[in-house]
């Protein structure tokens, strides 16, 4: 009776422990788990500190663009007052209060003539259509940038397994070596040679535990979450192959890549600057009107005075002297749009230098990716075989852990290059103005368990 007591008891137990551990995955489940492609890029979208500092700036251009239009509308202001005077050496019949006034005026003053509005309109304008490209054109970043920090997730999760079974055979042959010295088969150099070898396989294996961790902690600084475990590649998927012209993305890319419309809108920016301020030399004109009333309630001195009157005129400026100010800005502005074109045509030159150098790199890792999958394939047929026969006593425990590790180096080897020809795919993408989420669903649908 009392052994089934315990054992109802250890029942229990284990129930409440099984309770309490599937409590703990559904909290903190949907904030550590299986790093997925689409879920990193939705999350950068969310907590990625540049990207609200752009948003914010397109608000500040709206806000610019606001201000700009709203100098053309009327100025309307309104001023009342009212006082009272006392004159304490005044004697005789009376009030010591001598006299009260309340006075309002109603000013109103409409622009008619400002030639640089215009000019500062379309600056303003040049400037928020800057804002909104800006903000397309880092979510795009951020679809390049989440699947680099992935994949290189993925790639030190597979070069930390092999550094695993790395050190795991350098343990093996020094346990070995160990042995052999303690019988007198092999030498202290021998033996010294496979104890350092061991050494350095541990070293080597926290390097690739510390570059999985920074790999982790590269992603949480993108998404402000944390990665227990990554999907991996199947090294045999079938990559769907593209090809590119160079001399066409070249072209293509000068006219609609987002870097090149962002240069090109501080070329016209600048352009509307000079613009503006040589207008500031041009003679304004204004439409003003005022509306005055007044009403004075005289104590002993004076008696009650109220008094209404409108004014309706024209203001014309001409500015004639300004000490040089105006010159400088309009110099300062040419300066700028010297400039402006100066960065446009240098960012061509690097924009078709990239494209040259990603073109090419694309062309290289295809073929390497054939080279890396008949490689794979043949470590695989050579691990077999070892295998089979480390059964029948042909190979020992060393060569099949041997022949696994090649394996797993190929096979690393050939999910990094498809994975650098993936990354090379998306920037290729981008500059011909083609690369969408889509592209980034298609990725995340090629990673398995």
């Amino acid at each position: 009776m009392l052994g089934q007591m315990r054992l109802m008891k250890q029942w229990v137990n284990m129930f409440k422990h099984t309770i309490f551990f599937m409590l703990v995955i559904m909290v903190f489940e949907p904030y550590a788990h299986a790093a997925d492609l689409v879920d990193i890029y939705n999350r950068s979208l969310l907590h990625n500190n540049d990207l609200k500092v752009i948003t914010n700036n397109h608000k500040i251009s709206k806000e610019i663009y606001n201000q700009t239009s709203s100098s053309i509308f009327p100025e309307v202001s309104i001023t009342a007052t009212t006082q009272e005077n006392y004159i304490n050496r005044y004697t005789g019949s009376g009030n010591v209060s001598d006299y009260t006034s309340d006075t309002a005026t109603v000013n109103i003053k409409q622009p008619i003539i400002r030639i640089y509005f215009f000019d500062e309109l379309n600056k303003a304008e040049s400037i928020l259509d800057k804002s909104e490209i800006s903000i397309e054109n880092y979510r795009r970043d951020l679809m390049i940038k989440s699947t680099e920090l992935y994949f290189a997730l993925v790639n030190a999760q597979n070069r930390l397994n092999e550094a695993k079974i790395k050190n795991n055979i350098s343990l093996l042959r020094f346990n070995n070596a160990k042995n052999l010295f303690s019988n007198g088969f092999i030498t202290d150099v021998e033996f010294n040679k496979y104890k350092n070898e061991y050494r350095i396989s541990n070293v080597d294996y926290q390097i690739s535990d510390n570059n999985l961790v920074l790999a982790k902690q590269d992603i949480y600084l993108l998404t402000g979450k944390d990665i227990l475990e990554v999907n991996n590649l199947n090294p045999m998927i079938d990559i769907p192959l593209s090809f590119y012209d160079k001399d066409l993305l070249i072209n293509k890319a000068m006219n609609s890549f987002d870097s090149i419309k962002l240069a090109m809108l501080d070329v016209s920016i600048s352009q509307d600057e000079i613009k503006s301020n040589k207008s500031q030399h041009y003679p304004t004109l204004d439409f003003t009107a005022t509306y005055d009333y007044s009403d004075i309630t005289g104590g002993s001195r004076l008696g009650q005075q109220t008094r209404e009157s409108n004014t309706i005129g024209l203001t014309l400026n001409i500015p004639i002297y300004q000490g040089g100010y105006q010159s400088s800005k309009v110099n300062e502005a040419r300066y700028k749009y010297e400039n402006s074109k100066l960065a446009l045509d240098q960012l061509r030159r690097n924009i078709k230098k990239d494209i040259i150098n990603n073109v090419n790199t694309h062309n290289i890792l295809k073929n390497l990716m054939i080279a890396n999958k008949e490689n794979y394939l043949s470590k695989n047929e050579d691990y077999k075989t070892i295998k089979n026969g480390q059964y029948s006593g042909i190979y020992t425990d060393v060569e099949l852990s041997e022949a696994e590790y090649d394996l797993n180096v190929a096979r690393n080897d050939l999910i990094e290059t498809t994975l650098n020809y993936l990354i090379v795919d998306l920037k290729l993408k981008n500059y011909s103005s083609e690369l969408n989420i889509k592209n980034i669903k298609q990725l995340n649908d090629m990673f398995i368990w």
